[in-house]
């Protein structure tokens, strides 16, 4: 068949008329790589895609089934699957020889296409639909297009230098208005398609364009084309690596046709913001239209009204932000099938996590409960685990599987099917395990009894609980599509998943959501919104997904939280077109009637250009962030330490070399990138001013004030450089101060132990561990001698935990004794252990990815973009009362519109981000030189906002070291700084019983280091009250054995019976009080031990951790029976062994605690009167918790602080867990203590606080704390012994880990919230007094008494340096106290606004005084009369300046005398002078201004007072008066309260 030439069928009717000859086909033949004969074709190595466009549908299922069997009989070809997803046939071609398979050659494609070709004329259906297939793909469409656009800007070019006259705008931008009028553009999409219209459009606007000379519109829109040339060409590349993965095999490639894949959503997907807006553009363009032509009177400035309506903001910022984002998928290994979908991002609310798609498809086992027998002992786990990783298949769990061993014969198998499965323990244990998420419940069964009972369930995939982090991240409600039905969990709600899960997003359509699909399911994905494919466990895809990811459901986590970023942009960019509509409508009104569609044309085309470059930006940011990675859920401690071996393909002999290296691997989310100058400049521009001080510059420049605009630019860039500076520099100061030293490990490799670096340390390593090693990754101990772990740093617990290689059954990381955790040390003992996680797979890892994810952001900037926003438009209705009073005066309108323009621009107040930066910045050097580091200067403004500190006590409240606190006779107990003779005895007594380092090392157990420093400390020796004692032996401690002795050799007090021995023993209560007989020279019996007991736990609960000391003494004679009896064993009379170590005469307890830190309680006192609620959370036990808490007074009892009678109370993790958000949100306020707090307790109490509003601060130096630390509003690190994570975290880090600098910091946050408060009441008070002293002015002549140079000139010389100067004063001594007694209420609240009035009023008051003053005097002319007006207005603000000061500050004194003698300067300079429309003045003059603005500053300082003295005499109680000021106060409370709403709503408004 393949020799033969097949007829051609005739082309169609309409191919002939568009293309009569073929021309156009052979051309794009030629042109595109993936055309061929007219039709999509691809080749890859050993495949080939042909494009068959009619198996799309159901309907074509028939040829689907006849292409598939004629093209795998080709001799050439070994399979061959019809794929509906891609419209194409997929052939895989044989393999004729030993290498590699090669692109197929054109004469093979030829053969497979006449096939098609013939299967299609006789199956009725045309080769080729011409009316439906794409011309060309879309790397070869936005080339073109991009082309066409340069040729245009080359034409436009070459007009403008042969001054060739242009089209008019308004017909050259015709095609541009239909392409981004949404009602134009869907009906031309109707008409042609939506490719063929993107076509004609694009280079229907290139050819005006280019004819019309609009060279701006086609640098934006080649601008736009080059992203979208980029984001087809990644795509290209991506699928190139992806092909031989996701069409390997004919089982891998098939994708039957599937109607119900293309249904129709049941209800049009919601409109978002770019919609909206949209929507109302084609009315407002009209009324633009007729509203300008009749008031200009000229149709052109109409046109160009009407054409500054264009959202062509709106679209190319969405399409920034979707074409950069596709490269950025594409980079990550995603394939995107449908590049719409990621343009419908900013339109959707809800995601669907389906639950089969969060597992890998391979089950394992979890718990494993142990059945209690007749005699109610239960078998030893580690009898039992072993033989359930023995017995179990993951193929087919429940199947019957018998193993005989050791004589015993064990079965395991579904629960249901064993015999006394249906025993009422064995019941409920099953349904405990199906609770906690078992798919499967399985019985072990040993010999004739039912002895344990197994849940079975799917491994989670890794990155699985990422996705919900995400997904609370974005804002976006959670579903979870479960066909278990085992509810939400951490899910908003679940719906049935399975086969019933395409309903169920149906559903969620039909309720007017966007709906997110992240899923296996091929139906449900196409449903979707956004259908995100996971592959299955054999690598087949779900084919129907708009993005196809594998197995990498990070980069579905970076989709989720793409959406909140779409949002962003699209909200952004619908601003931006607004903002160039209002531009554009000034300047097409404000130019000559020929220029007007122009300028209209420019302001539309630089919204759009900004907005393009934020999408771009915002995706490009989006890329860049950290997925927090997921720890891998394989339950490691579980599993006996030969399975461990056998899943990690590793012997006990370790890996070799060259398998060492093939595991090694990249680890990106557990580096740190540096914050480049360049970055942290861009970041210190991202806030809600910037685009207002950006909309001011470029109103400056649009009425040809180009030097005012580049005063606010240069003003607001260099605020930005300055932080930018103090961050990088801050960043590398920390990163210097926290470097880490290299950690070392011992693996073994080729059957030898050889040291490497941890960042070398590969999964599956074998690494031995001795005392003070830092466990380098997460391990599965397989061998323990004695080996305690100093878990601190992880779980908080403050004493060293016994490890061992036996199985245990552990929810908590705490309780897994089997398990190491990387960044752990090693307090005592050996070990060895196989490493199961590295990296930022590891639980530390996992922690400080956390740190790196997005934090919260929240504070000044909130409270200023809703100051912004409500004076930013107060401003402009004062530039249009001053338009409105010069058009009542009959005055020209271009010179209204110019004063008009001049004074919202002037009236923007561009120091403000400047004066609160510089705020945070001397405040940040100032903490650094107290020992606090600041990595971003914002920090410090949340600092002062603080009202709830979370410390964690371990390392933070206490020094994190045991210590010796207390010592018990067994009937007294007494701290160590008081003791008394029997105290001192117990202590010389646990000397004895510790052991003695060897020679240039330390102890290995920290409870024997406490007592050797306490004897130190206290003066105690071993030989106190045993004269010439001396060890000569010692039985080593051991977990099994609970206890440490020493054989000591000692004077005989009566030196006649020669040297005698003594046995002293330190240990376990429970075990020394067993072997004692004795106690003060009395047996002891049962009675007496119990009382022992009891002491001993009334000491556990003061949070000590206890040991007994005993002795026993051998007198010479007893040691010489004893010596006799070891000389007939053949033993050594100087050694000792457990038999030796009873009839002990009970000694005494030494109790040990981590000591509270220096200043603690004091730090804690000061913390409560500022108002802040103190928490404490460890991972200790209730009791220890408390007794630390009333140590330090957390809980308010002594002091009564709290508010409440009770003080504070206590609460454990475990009762965390059994509250929901509202009962806990209940109680938190009252809690002062979380006892056995995990890093989930600690996250979650911050979200509690934070639900309250309050803000809340977190210190610790854990990798636990970590997490909390970033979620925290405030993260608070201490540098010295801080973890990495917590430092990775932190947005303070404490250098010299004391708590008194947290404090300072705090009072530093205070004074800055009151230095912005005075500097802001200066700066926008005066801003507001220009206004309305510019609007009264207006209003009586119908001109602005200032034009927009003077107005700017106030600005420069009282918002920069005398504000600076407010702004950035260091606090005054001594006033700490009534410092922390500010912060954001009492400093941006009410205090705020009167600040702000009563300057207004001073200003506007002083400026007016002047100005009457001026046009009073005879010889004034209107130059002098601004000129002093100008001088009152500058000299009232630098006087209230230097008054807010406190009239004592240097540095603000300084900085009014510089501004006043740059004012004198500017007014006296000719030419200077002239420049900013102002006349040198005279004595009388400066006496005027001086004199006004005397009285204005005065007034503003004696005014309140007085009115607060007099007031009631002029105003006597019950007249008419009073009624009269009551009523005004009333109206000024109302305004002041809508005010302060308008300020809160705008704020969050701006933030989401």
């Amino acid at each position: 068949m393949a020799s033969l030439p097949a007829p051609r069928p005739s082309r169609g009717l309409l191919a002939r008329v568009v293309d009569p000859f073929g021309v156009a086909g052979g051309v794009l033949d030629r042109v595109d790589p993936f055309r061929h004969r007219g039709r999509r074709v691809w080749r890859g190595a050993g495949r080939v895609q042909i494009g068959v466009p009619a198996v799309v549908r159901e309907s074509g299922e028939e040829l689907a089934r006849a292409v598939e069997k004629a093209l795998a009989a080709h001799p050439q070809v070994a399979w061959a699957a019809v794929n509906a997803a891609l419209g194409a046939v997929v052939v895989g071609l044989a393999d004729e020889g030993e290498g590699p398979v090669g692109l197929p050659d054109d004469e093979t494609v030829d053969d497979l296409i006449d096939l098609v070709e013939i299967l299609e004329e006789r199956e009725g259906g045309d080769a080729v639909d011409v009316a439906t297939a794409p011309l060309m793909n879309a790397a070869q469409q936005a080339f073109t297009i991009l082309a066409a656009d340069i040729a245009g800007l080359g034409v436009a070019a070459l007009g403008s230098i042969l001054r060739r006259t242009p089209l008019p705008t308004e017909l050259a931008s015709a095609a541009t208005f239909v392409d981004h009028q949404p009602r134009l553009r869907e009906a031309v999409e109707r008409a042609l398609g939506q490719e063929r219209a993107d076509v004609l459009l694009a280079l229907s606007n290139a050819a005006a364009q280019a004819l019309g000379q609009g060279h701006a519109g086609l640098l934006v829109d080649a601008a736009y084309r080059a992203m979208q040339v980029a984001e087809a060409r990644a795509r290209q590349q991506t699928w190139t690596d992806a092909e031989p993965r996701l069409l390997s095999s004919a089982e891998c490639a098939a994708a039957p046709a599937d109607d119900a894949l293309a249904e129709p959503r049941p209800v049009p997907l919601p409109l978002g913001p770019i919609e909206r807006h949209g929507d109302v553009v084609g009315a407002a363009a009209l009324a633009g239209f007729a509203g300008a032509s009749a008031v200009t009177a000229t149709l052109r400035k109409g046109a160009g009204v009407a054409l500054s309506t264009l959202p062509k903001a709106g679209r190319l910022g969405r399409e920034g932000f979707a074409t950069t984002f596709g490269r950025v998928l594409a980079r990550r290994g995603a394939v995107v099938v449908e590049p719409s979908a990621l343009r419908r991002m900013d339109r959707l609310d809800t995601v669907v996590l389906d639950a089969e798609a969060l597992t890998t498809g391979v089950l394992m086992l979890g718990d494993l409960l142990a059945l209690p027998g007749a005699d109610g002992t239960a078998d030893a786990l580690d009898e039992l685990v072993p033989r359930v990783h023995e017995l179990f298949d993951p193929e087919d769990a429940a199947a019957p599987r018998r193993l005989s061993a050791d004589g015993e014969h064990w079965l395991l198998t579904g629960l249901d099917d064993i015999p006394g499965g249906d025993d009422p323990r064995a019941v409920e244990a099953g349904e405990a395990l199906r609770a906690d998420g078992a798919t499967h419940v399985l019985g072990l069964r040993r010999n004739d009894r039912l002895t344990a009972v197994v849940g079975v369930l799917p491994e989670p995939a890794s990155a699985a609980e990422a996705l919900a982090a995400s997904a609370r991240r974005a804002g976006l409600t959670l579903v979870l599509g479960d066909s278990e039905g085992t509810g939400p969990g951490v899910a908003d709600r679940a719906v049935p998943g399975g086969e019933a899960l395409r309903s169920s997003v149906r559903a969620l359509q039909a309720a007017g959501s966007g709906v997110l699909v992240v899923s296996r399911d091929r139906q449900a994905l196409a449903a979707a919104d956004l259908g995100i494919g996971v592959s299955r466990a054999d690598g087949v895809a779900p084919w129907g997904a708009h993005v196809l990811v594998g197995d990498d459901l990070g980069t579905a986590a970076l989709l989720i939280e793409g959406v909140k970023v779409a949002r962003g942009v699209s909200s952004r960019s619908v601003n931006l077109a607004r903002a160039g509509t209002v531009l554009g409508t000034i300047m097409a009104t404000a130019g000559t009637a020929p220029r007007g569609p122009g300028l209209a044309g420019l302001a539309v085309n630089g919204a759009a250009a900004v907005s393009l470059g934020n999408g771009a930006w915002s995706a490009t940011e989006l890329g860049r962030r950290v997925v927090v990675p997921g720890v891998s859920r394989t339950p490691w401690h579980v599993m006996p330490t030969s399975t461990v071996l056998a899943r990690l393909d590793v012997t006990g002999s370790g890996l070799t070399s060259a398998e060492a290296h093939r595991r090694q691997r990249d680890d990106p989310a557990a580096a740190e990138t540096e914050t480049s100058l360049g970055r942290a400049f861009l970041d210190e521009l991202n806030n809600p001013l910037t685009p207002v001080l950006a909309g001011g510059a470029v109103l400056s420049a649009a009425i040809g004030a180009v030097v005012d605009a580049a005063i606010v630019v240069g003003v607001t860039a260099f605020s930005a450089l300055i932080g930018g500076v103090q961050r990088v520099a801050t960043d590398r100061a920390v990163a210097g101060l926290l470097e880490r030293s290299s950690i070392r490990a011992r693996v073994v490799r080729d059957g030898t132990s050889r040291g490497v670096g941890a960042d070398e340390v590969v999964v599956g390593d074998i690494i031995d561990l001795g005392p003070d090693d830092v466990v380098p990754a997460d391990c599965r101990v397989l061998d323990s001698d004695g080996l305690e772990i100093d878990e601190s740093s992880l779980t908080g617990e403050s004493l060293p935990v016994p490890k061992s290689p036996l199985p245990v059954i552990a929810r908590t990381v705490a309780d897994r004794r089997s398990m190491l955790y990387e960044g752990s040390t090693v307090a005592t003992g050996r070990g060895r252990a196989v490493v199961v996680a590295t990296g930022s797979s590891t639980e530390v890892g996992r922690s400080t990815a956390a740190a790196r994810a997005a934090a919260p952001v929240a504070g000044v900037d909130e409270r200023l973009a809703g100051l912004t926003s409500v004076t930013t438009p107060l401003a402009i209705a004062s530039a249009g009362a001053v338009v409105l009073a010069g058009a009542v005066r009959g005055l020209p309108f271009q010179q209204n519109l110019h004063s008009g323009v001049g004074l919202a621009v002037a009236s923007v107040p561009e120091g403000l981000p400047f004066v609160v930066s510089a705020a945070q910045l001397a405040s940040a050097r100032r903490l650094s030189a107290e020992g606090a580091l600041v990595r971003n200067p914002k920090t410090i403004e949340a600092v002062g906002r603080t009202d709830v500190l979370c410390f964690d006590k371990t390392g933070t409240l206490t020094e994190g070291r045991l210590a010796l606190s207390a010592i018990s006779d067994g009937v007294k107990l007494r701290p160590t700084d008081r003791l008394r003779k029997r105290q001192r005895r117990v202590l010389a007594a646990a000397l004895r019983a510790t052991p003695r380092p060897a020679p240039g090392e330390r102890l290995a157990h920290l409870t024997d280091r406490a007592v050797v420093y306490g004897g130190q400390q206290f003066d105690v020796d071993p030989a106190h009250k045993r004269p010439g004692w001396w060890p000569v032996a010692s039985l080593d401690f051991d977990p099994s054995r609970g206890y440490h002795a020493t054989l000591g050799e000692v004077d005989d007090p009566q030196e006649d019976g020669g040297p005698f021995r003594l046995i002293s023993v330190k240990g376990a209560p429970e075990v020394v009080i067993a072997r004692a007989t004795s106690w003060a020279g009395t047996p002891l019996d049962d009675e007496a031990r119990q009382r022992l007991l009891e002491h001993t736990e009334l000491l556990a609960g003061q949070g000590m951790r206890v040991l007994a000391v005993a002795e026993r003494v051998l007198t010479a004679e007893q040691h010489a029976a004893r010596a006799a009896d070891r000389d007939t064993d053949g033993a050594d009379d100087n050694t000792l062994d457990d038999a030796d170590v009873a009839d002990l005469e009970f000694t005494g307890f030494v109790g040990f605690t981590d000591p509270v830190r220096a200043g603690s309680q004091a730090t804690v006192r000061d913390l409560r009167d500022a108002g802040v609620q103190v928490v404490m959370i460890t991972g200790d036990h209730p009791s220890t918790a408390e007794a630390v808490a009333e140590e330090l007074d957390v809980l308010g009892r002594a002091s009564g602080a709290t508010g409440n009678d009770n003080g504070g109370i206590v609460v454990t993790g475990t009762e965390l867990d059994a509250l929901d958000d509202d009962a806990l949100d209940a109680l938190i306020p009252r809690v002062r203590v979380i006892a056995r707090g995990t890093p989930s307790h600690k996250v979650r109490a911050v979200q509690a606080f934070q639900r309250l509003g309050r803000t809340v601060a977190m210190t610790g130096d854990g990798a636990n704390d970590a997490p909390a630390i970033r979620l925290a509003d405030v993260g608070i690190a201490l540098g010295r012994r801080g973890t990495p994570a917590a430092r990775a975290a932190a947005d303070l880090v404490i250098t010299d880990d004391r708590l008194e600098t947290i404090l300072a910091a705090l009072v530093e946050g205070r004074a800055m919230w009151a230095s912005v408060r005075e500097a802001l009441g200066v700066l926008v008070g005066g801003n507001l007094g220009e206004i309305a002293f510019t609007v009264l002015g207006a209003s009586t002549t119908g001109t602005s008494p200032l034009n927009a140079r003077q107005l700017l000139l106030v600005n420069l010389l009282t918002d920069l340096v005398p504000s600076l100067a407010l702004a950035v004063r260091a606090p005054e001594p001594g006033s700490a106290a009534a410092l922390l007694a500010e912060g954001p209420d009492a400093s941006l609240g009410e205090a705020l606004n009167r600040e702000i009035g009563l300057r207004a009023m001073a200003t506007a008051g002083g400026a007016s005084l002047g100005w009457l003053a001026a046009q009073t005097t005879p010889y004034g002319s209107p130059a002098r009369s601004r000129t002093v007006a100008l001088t009152a207005l500058v000299g009232t603000q630098l006087g209230q300046t230097v008054v807010a000061g406190g009239g004592r500050s240097p540095l603000v004194i300084g900085a009014g005398v510089v501004s006043a003698g740059a004012l004198f300067a500017v007014v006296q300079t000719p030419g200077i002078s002239q420049f900013f429309g102002c006349t040198p003045l005279g004595p009388v003059a400066w006496a005027q201004a001086a004199g006004s603005a005397t009285v204005a500053t005065a007034a503003s300082v004696v005014g309140p007072g007085l009115v607060r003295r007099y007031g009631p005499v002029l105003v006597p109680e019950g007249s008419p008066q009073e009624s009269w000021i009551a009523r005004l106060e009333e109206v000024r409370d109302e305004a002041t309260r809508r005010y302060v709403e308008l300020q809160d709503r705008a704020a969050a408004a701006l933030n989401g």
